[in-house]
């Protein structure tokens, strides 16, 4: 759950936190992540880092942090 990723003095109305969690869940299907793995910790803080941003589309969310989670390092 992507709940526990967001600070008590954050808040977040339910319909935002359900926005966000179909986010992740989409995420992580998409990137073939078990949502208990350390990839979807990661995954999870990315996004609510965008919503705190400012991005409220879960389409922008899930594109962005996809892009994120798929840019090559190095």
């Amino acid at each position: 759950m992507i709940t526990r990723f967001i600070r008590a003095d954050d808040f977040v109305g339910p319909g935002d936190l359900a926005m966000l969690q179909r986010a992740f869940d989409e995420l992580c299907k998409e990137c073939l992540l078990s949502q208990r793995s350390a990839a979807a910790d990661e995954l999870a803080r990315q996004v609510i880092q965008l919503y705190k941003a400012g991005v409220r589309e879960p389409e922008k969310l899930i594109s962005m942090a996809g892009n994120r989670l798929r840019r090559p390092t190095g």
